[in-house]
């Protein structure tokens, strides 16, 4: 059996799921294969879009490796923050004054901050519109991700460095040129994919992505990188496609 773990935005949807790659997609599960996602993005957040585009699949990777779920919500792994922690970043991230930030217990997620501009509402809502209050995922004492965003690079810098040189116990990725996630330590895209795969105890693994925090994973499992792809990205890919027919009929060249 093989498994495909693709991230979401700029890689499997880009502008939007072309039909052409979702029947793709079933050809590949049809053959007995797994198909799943991993993401940045919450699970809800994430299951609000692969509902949209009518994506089916085995199992969703959230918040870069955080938590890991099958096709029936079933929790198959998760690591939280240390809760003290999480409350040192929330108040960090409040002083810092971000355009937008805020934090996720893995499946449902919250804003610190929201500037109001016509393109931040704009992001809000691509984002995800069903938010849920701070306190009641700081009541349930379960924090496992912080995003940050900023349209100034001089920020996005100052954000990065400040989570890298002041704390030990978690793991900081600048995430394209505007993005910094903060997850627990130790955690990354690479580290759950290989969980999931061991999970379904699959003989070969292939990963898929486009921007820096899928980096992890496509040099773990030679990875494939799509074309609209960060430089840095294409460059650890092993192979580049311009949309999921090209990969999987690549995959299939190889097992011949």
């Amino acid at each position: 059996m093989k498994i495909l773990a693709s991230d979401y935005d700029n890689t499997l949807k880009r502008k939007k799921v072309s039909k052409e790659d979702l029947k793709a997609i079933k050809k590949f599960r049809d053959e007995g294969n797994k198909f799943g996602i991993v993401t940045g993005r919450s699970i809800n957040m994430i299951k609000d879009a692969l509902r949209h585009y009518h994506i089916e699949y085995d199992f969703i990777i959230g918040i870069n490796g955080g938590i890991t779920l099958d096709n029936k919500g079933q929790i198959l792994d998760y690591h939280p923050i240390e809760f003290q922690t999480a409350l040192k970043i929330i108040a960090d991230l409040k002083h810092l004054g971000n355009d937008i930030s805020g934090f996720s217990d893995g499946i449902a997620f919250t804003r610190i901050a929201n500037k109001i501009t016509p393109l931040n509402l704009v992001r809000a809502f691509v984002m995800g519109i069903r938010t849920t209050s701070r306190k009641k995922i700081i009541k349930s004492k379960n924090i496992a991700f912080f995003f940050t965003l900023n349209d100034h690079e001089d920020k996005v810098t100052e954000v990065y460095e400040h989570f890298s040189k002041n704390y030990d116990d978690i793991s900081v990725v600048r995430n394209g040129l505007d993005v910094v996630d903060i997850s627990a330590a130790g955690v990354n895209k690479a580290k759950a994919v290989q969980f999931i795969a061991d999970y379904y105890h699959a003989k070969q693994i292939y990963v898929i992505g486009d921007s820096v925090n899928d980096l992890d994973m496509i040099k773990k499992f030679n990875g494939f990188a799509i074309n609209l792809a960060e430089d840095v990205v294409k460059q650890a890919a092993s192979a580049i496609f311009t949309n999921f027919s090209e990969m999987f009929d690549y995959i299939n060249d190889v097992q011949r």
